[in-house]
């Protein structure tokens, strides 16, 4: 038998898809990749069910599949824009985007720019104020979240390395400052909004069989 490539599943399909996939071909771990692959097939797992810490087959792997999904949160941020969602069962719960002027007429973010250039005028001080201020409320309503739902199974994020570091530095949850609590989206997104969000999230619902390209989603799901 022979299994069609590229081939998508959703994380609920995963039992009767991965039976199919295993009676094609047999599957070898790849734990580092966090997947399995079959000669030149490599397949990804859905970011919403990853690998198990122990899992040492395929078989395994679904014998230890949820019945549902957990508890999660996804937060995006660029430049002036930060998108929160919290969700449960694949529903969400909780949205909010939260947006401020931080951006220079060049492109820059305010506060990469101060790095590089030292001192700031009124204007600069200003978007650097927002860029704070946006980080805060940021922070503010995930700890709100966090108490009014109780703990999140896993966090999903996409911002970059410089931002994510600088938003760590406030008072956010405690489990986001555990590395293995959270998972970085591998994805090129445009700018946050509560709709990119929600589909960002279906995306991470799905795996997919490919033939010998890396373990990563090429697009959200629509």
């Amino acid at each position: 038998m022979q299994l069609p490539t590229p081939q998508s599943f959703h994380w609920s399909e995963c039992e009767r898809f991965l039976a199919r996939a295993a009676e094609a071909c047999p599957w070898q771990l790849e734990r580092e990749a966090g997947g399995f692959r079959a000669g030149a097939l490599r397949m990804r797992l859905p970011l919403v069910a990853p690998l198990p810490s122990g899992c040492s087959s395929l078989a395994e792997y679904v014998e230890r599949l949820p019945l549902e999904l957990g508890r999660h949160c996804v937060i995006l941020m660029q430049a002036g824009a930060v998108s929160l969602g919290l969700l449960e069962a694949g529903q969400p719960l909780h949205t909010k985007t939260l947006k401020k002027y931080v951006v220079r007429g060049s492109g820059r973010a305010q506060p990469t720019h101060l790095k590089t250039k030292g001192k700031s005028r009124y204007g600069s001080r200003l978007r650097l104020q927002n860029a704070q201020q946006l980080f805060e409320e940021s922070a503010e309503r995930l700890l709100d979240w966090w108490r009014e739902e109780g703990p999140i199974e896993r966090t999903f994020v996409s911002a970059p390395e410089r931002m994510w570091a600088d938003f760590l530095r406030l008072e956010v949850p405690e489990e986001l400052r555990d590395r293995d609590a959270w998972t970085r989206i591998p994805l090129d997104l445009p700018r946050p909004t509560t709709e990119l969000l929600l589909r960002t999230y279906r995306g991470l619902e799905y795996g997919r069989i490919l033939p010998g390209s890396p373990i990563l989603p090429d697009e959200p799901a629509p």
